[in-house]
Order: structure tokens, then sequence, then C-alpha cells
């Protein structure tokens, strides 16, 4: 009877003794969260600094780009009369005359600029922007005709960076030539610009083509207004990945290994202002699209993704460092639980450091390897033999690899990853299912 008692007081201290053992492991493992959530707000102000860098190169060289226009800007007299029909005011106000057509061709030649360890994408672009400026459509707008004043007209180009502007600039109309001036801010269309008087413009010179080649540096992206009845634009560029923003997508494009193709084509009918009006009664501003040239996922942020994803690592090496304290009942202090948990963590510090020098993927797999192997040889410490060593090396390199290929699935990241989770959990299930936990 003493002999029982005894084991089953035994017994009892074991199960103790594995109930404090998950409890103390559970502690450890959320003590570990606070050194986490520090890398992640190292990655963030790594990234705000690589940011706040990329911005003053970029002001240096020249901001993004928006280019909309020309429109044709022409001043008009407009008369107040009494109700015995005669005047009483007369001001001078403008009307708005937007191309019946507009083409713009260009190519985009991108650069990148480095400063300390950080590298900015800037551009060059030489863009040929041609078209025709049609009036047939003008007694819509009700002004009388020698209320018009074609002389003062002006062409507007509205360019949201000037620095980017690399050479003079002169636009054919018709058969003349006539060179663009500093200078330009109206707020329908735009606070930058260049503009230049049509003194000799009249009636006659309609229909009037026009052209002109803008070399325009900027850096980000490259944006116009739709503002032709029928606009066209077409953009190529060496650069592998680009982004197509605004309120347009192109009808057309290609992407490969060489660069990308895009081509748009836009009517007025769809965008929500109309190829001539009066006053302020519309404004071309909000309808921008083009392209950017960006940097799919860079390294601050699958650092910081990986980085979230610790938390499960630390855990599933936990786990597994139980499991092989249970089954061959070498016993792992809470202090090497410490230890192995910070060598995950430190994984994550050296991929940071690392890949603002190298790049992601080679950093990823320099601190996968290194942190494997003071792991490996940790663990054969107390594990008493290379074969427990080398199974819970593998479980955390399988830990390393699943987030590795979770980084480069951006699209189906949540669904693997909840696959995998779910994998993992039902293979622990089926090894642990004839466990007795309780030596009964």
């Amino acid at each position: 009877m003493e002999t029982k008692n005894s084991l089953n007081d035994k017994q009892k201290s074991i199960n103790w003794q594995l109930t404090l053992k998950v409890f103390i492991i559970g502690i450890i493992a959320i003590a570990l969260l606070v050194p986490k959530f520090m890398i992640l707000s190292l990655i963030d102000d790594r990234q705000a600094t690589a940011e706040l860098t990329t911005l003053e190169v970029m002001q240096k060289w020249s901001l993004s780009q928006t280019v909309r226009g020309p429109v044709l800007s022409v001043p008009y007299i407009e008369r107040t009369f009494d109700t015995e029909g005669k005047e009483v005011k007369e001001e001078t106000r403008e009307f708005y005359v937007l191309p019946k057509t507009l083409k713009v061709n260009g190519e985009i030649l991108p650069q990148e600029r480095k400063r300390s360890i950080y590298e900015t994408v800037v551009y060059e672009s030489e863009l040929e922007i041609s078209g025709q400026f049609d009036i047939s459509e003008l007694s819509d707008l009700k002004i009388a005709a020698k209320d018009i004043l074609w002389e003062k007209s002006k062409l507007l180009v509205s360019i949201s960076d000037l620095r980017g502007i690399n050479d003079k600039i002169s636009l054919k109309w018709n058969q003349a030539v006539f060179a663009f001036s500093p200078g330009m801010e109206n707020p329908l269309i735009g606070t930058n610009g260049i503009s230049l008087n049509l003194p000799e413009l009249s009636l006659q010179g309609f229909p009037g083509n026009f052209s002109f080649k803008l070399p325009l540096k900027g850096s980000e992206s490259l944006n116009f207004a739709p503002l032709g009845e029928t606009t066209e634009i077409a953009l190529q560029s060496s650069w592998e990945d680009p982004g197509f923003d605004g309120n347009f997508l192109p009808a057309d494009y290609q992407v490969d290994k060489d660069g990308f193709t895009a081509n748009w084509k836009i009517l007025n009918f769809n965008r929500n202002f109309p190829q001539q009006w009066k006053n302020n009664e519309y404004r071309v501003t909000d309808a921008d699209f083009g392209v950017r040239l960006v940097t799919v996922a860079d390294h601050y942020q699958k650092s910081s993704r990986s980085a979230k994803y610790a938390i499960l690592v630390i855990l599933f090496v936990f786990l597994s460092f139980f499991l092989t304290e249970v089954i061959t009942k070498n016993r792992v202090h809470p202090f090497q639980y410490i230890l192995v948990g910070f060598s995950v963590l430190i994984f994550y510090l050296l991929l940071l450091s690392i890949s603002e020098q190298l790049g992601f993927n080679l950093a990823y797999l320099i601190s996968a390897l290194a942190v494997l192997l003071m792991v490996l040889l940790y663990s054969r410490s107390f594990l008493h033999n290379w074969t427990n060593a080398i199974i819970q090396t593998l479980i955390l390199t399988f830990s390393y690899g699943f987030i590795f290929v979770l980084m480069q699935l951006e699209t189906y990241a949540l669904m693997a990853g909840s696959i995998g989770l779910f994998v993992v959990l039902a293979l622990t299930m089926f090894f642990t299912r004839k466990i007795n936990w309780y030596n009964d």
C-alpha cells in the first residue's frame, strides 16, 4: 500500500512538473514579445530613415511629375445689362478650351541614385506631345465674337515640379514656332507650369495643330491629365516593376524582363469636365493617371512582415523542444528556452542589418544559416546526442523556410500561411496522440 501511495505521489509530482513547465514556457514566450516589438519598432525607424533620405534625394533631383496640358486660355469681355438693355458693367473673364486630340509618346529612363546605404529611383523622360485644338463648338459658350480677345490668348501647361525641365521648350502651332516661358498659376489646372502668349491667334488659326517636346526629370511617378476629347498616352521604359495609378488603367500593357510598355486611350465621356467652359466652372486636377516606378515589397517591408511571424516560430520551436523533453526524458532548463528564443529573435536583427547591404534574399539565407548553426551546436550540449539536436534544427529550418515562402507569395500569403499552420497542428496532434501524459 505504501509503495502504491509512493508511486501515486511521484506521478502527481511529475504531472505538476509538466504543468509548471508548460506554464513557464508560456510565460517565456509572452516575455519574448517585448523584444519582438522592439525589433519591429527598429525596422520602422530604419524604414523612416530610408524614406527621409529618399525624399531628400528626390527634392534635389525633382519630385513626382504631373503634366496637364496644353490648355488654351482666352480672355473675353462679359457685359452686364440692366432691365432696359443698357450696359451697366463689363468685366474681363476667361474661357478655356481643351484639345480635340491629345497624344503623348514618351520614354522613361530610370536611374538608381545611392546615398549612404539607401537607394532612390529617379528618372529622365523624353515626352513628345501633340494634338489639335478646334473651336467649332465655341458657340455653346454664348460669347459674342466681338467680345473675345484672341490677341491675349495663352497656352498653359501645368508641370508639378519645374526643376525637372531639362531644356528650353518650343511649341509648333501650325507653321509658327513659339517659345514657352516659365510661370503658370491657375487653380483649375495647376499651381506650377509654363505658358506662352499667342498674340497673333485669330479665328483663322483654327483648327490649330500643335506639337512640342518636353524633356522632364522626376522621381517615383509620372502622371498626366486626360484633357483631349480623345487622349492617347504611350509610355515605355526599361523599369521592370511599374505600378499603374490614378483614375484610369492602361488599355493594354506588357511587362517583362526588358521593361514595360503601356498605352492609354481615354475619351471625354470618361471624365467629369467638358472640352470648354467659362470662368471657374470646372477644374481638371482630379482626373490624373500614370505610372509609378516601384520596388515590390522592399527589404524593410519584407523584414517587417517576417518579424511579425516571430512569435509563431518561437512557439513552434518551444513546442518541439518540450515534446523532445517529454519523449526523451532529457530535461531542458527554462534558461535554455530563453536563449533559444533569443536566438530566433536575433535572426530578425541580422536580417534587417544585412538586407540593407546585400538585399533581402541573400540576407535571409546568411541570417538563417548563422542562427541554425548556433542552435544546432547549443542544443547538442543539453540534448546529449546529435540526432535530437539535428531534429530540432531541422524543425527551425522548416520554420524559416516556410516564412520565406510566405514572403514570396504576396497575393496568397494569408491562405498559404493558414493552411501551413493547420498542417503543422494536425501533424503535432498525430505524432503526440500516443503519448501517455499521466503515465497511467
